[in-house]
C-alpha cells in the first residue's frame, strides 16, 4: 500500500505512544437531514414478511454484555460462513456471502477463540478454501485481545473475537488509492452479515473499531503494512 491510502491508514491508527492527529468540527452535524419545504409522500411502517431476516434486522443491536459461556462448534461454523462463505463459482471467481469490489475479497478473518465447544482456545486463521481453522497461537489470549481493544471486557468475556484484516494489495493492485474506500466497505458488509447471523442464532455481537492497531496486528502476526487489522467483533451469549 502506497500513496494517499497509506498516509490515511497510518495517520489514523490508535497508538499508546502517539496521539491521534487530526481536527474536529466546531459543531456536530444533526442526526437527521430534512428538507422542510419539500413535498412529502408519507410511507407507513411495513408489516414484516414471514422469515427470519426481517426479525433479525428489526432486533439487531450491538450487545456488549456477553456471558462467559461457550458457543457450539456448529454455531461458529455458521457464523464464519455468514461472513465470507463461498456461494458460487463464476468465471474463475469464488463469490461469497458478502459483496466485494471487483470480487477481489481483500478481507481475511482471524479468530481469538476463548470458549468454543470442541476447539481449544487460541488464535486461528480461517482458511476459506479448505473450510478449516489454522492454529497460529495456542492458549488463552482473551486478556491480550481485551487490553489491545482499549480494555473492552466483551473481548475477554465473549466466546470469540472475530478480527478482520485487510491484505491491501489484493485491491490496490487494481484500484490504487481508491481501494482503501472499497476495503472498508467490504469489512462493513462482512461484519453486518455477522451481526445478522448472530441475531438469528440468538447470540450477541458487537463490532469494535477502537483498538490499538499495532497491538492487534502483533497479536495476529501481521506486519501492519501489507496486512493490517481493520475491524473487530466480539461474539457470545448474552
Amino acid at each position: 500500500m502506497t500513496g494517499l491510502s497509506d498516509q490515511f491508514h497510518q495517520g489514523t491508527v490508535y497508538s499508546r505512544v502517539r496521539p491521534l492527529a487530526g481536527s474536529r468540527p466546531e459543531r456536530q452535524a444533526d442526526p437527521f437531514k430534512e428538507y422542510p419545504g419539500s413535498k412529502k409522500v408519507k410511507l407507513e411502517t411495513p408489516a414484516f414478511p414471514a422469515g427470519s431476516l426481517w426479525g433479525s434486522l428489526n432486533n439487531r443491536r450491538s450487545r456488549r454484555e456477553l456471558k462467559t459461556e461457550p458457543i457450539s462448534r456448529d454455531q461458529l461454523s455458521l457464523l464464519l460462513w455468514a461472513c465470507q462463505g463461498v456461494t458460487e463459482k463464476i468465471s474463475g471467481f469464488q463469490l461469497r456471502t458478502a459483496p466485494s469490489a471487483g470480487a477481489l475479497y481483500p478481507i481475511e478473518t482471524y479468530l481469538v477463540i476463548n470458549r468454543v465447544e470442541g476447539i481449544d482456545p487460541g488464535i486461528y486463521h480461517w482458511n476459506i478454501r479448505e473450510q478449516s481453522l489454522e492454529l497460529l497461537t495456542p492458549g488463552d489470549c482473551s486478556l491480550k485481545i481485551e487490553t489491545s481493544a482499549l480494555n473492552q471486557d466483551m473481548c475477554r468475556n465473549g466466546a470469540a473475537v472475530f478480527a478482520f484484516s485487510a491484505l491491501f494489495s489484493r485491491s490496490t493492485f487494481k484500484y490504487s488509492d481508491r481501494a482503501l474506500r472499497y476495503i472498508y466497505m467490504d469489512a462493513g458488509h462482512i461484519c453486518q452479515n455477522l451481526y445478522l447471523a448472530c441475531e438469528d442464532l440468538g447470540l450477541g455481537c458487537c463490532g469494535i473499531g477502537a483498538f490499538f492497531d499495532d497491538e492487534v496486528d502483533a497479536l495476529l502476526g501481521l506486519d501492519s503494512k501489507t496486512e493490517a487489522a481493520v475491524y473487530l467483533a466480539a461474539v457470545g451469549k448474552y
